[in-house]
């Protein structure tokens, strides 16, 4: 019974909790990091769109008088657009707090560009369960 209380088992036992202790505080380090992550790549990302955006206006504008040039660029603009509010329902979707800040811009883009997705030769380019996310219009209810 004596080995039971051995000094030996107390600091096996110790280093036993410590360890799972340490485990538990990297994991929660690891889950805060890669929110933070996911934050700063997407910021950055937006910032790069509002950026184009902001070099060429009349990507913002879907009903604009365009160019054959700025034809092709409103389409190219508005295929990044939505590869990037996918990304935003990618990382988001299990995510509240993060997916309560994107989305005010998730709803400006969809209200912007939401007719390029709704071209059938579009749709192909996105995962269904994203096209369908997005034809159920349950995220303007939301926020």
């Amino acid at each position: 019974m004596s080995d039971v209380f051995s000094p030996q088992n107390f600091w096996d036992a110790f280093a036993a909790i410590t360890a799972i202790a340490a485990l538990i505080i990297s994991m929660i380090s690891f889950k805060q990091s890669r929110k933070t992550s996911h934050y700063t790549e997407l910021d950055r990302m937006y910032f790069d769109l509002l950026k184009i955006a902001l070099e060429r206006p009349h990507v913002n504008y879907p009903n604009a008088d365009r160019t054959d040039a700025q034809k092709l660029e409103y389409e190219i603009y508005a295929y990044m657009v939505w590869n990037f509010l996918e990304t935003i329902y990618d990382r988001c979707e299990r995510d509240k707090p993060l997916w309560d800040t994107w989305l005010p811009a998730l709803k400006a883009e969809n209200g912007l560009h939401g007719h390029w997705l709704s071209e059938p030769q579009n749709q192909c380019k996105f995962k269904p369960a994203f096209c369908e996310f997005i034809s159920s219009q349950h995220f303007t209810r939301q926020g």
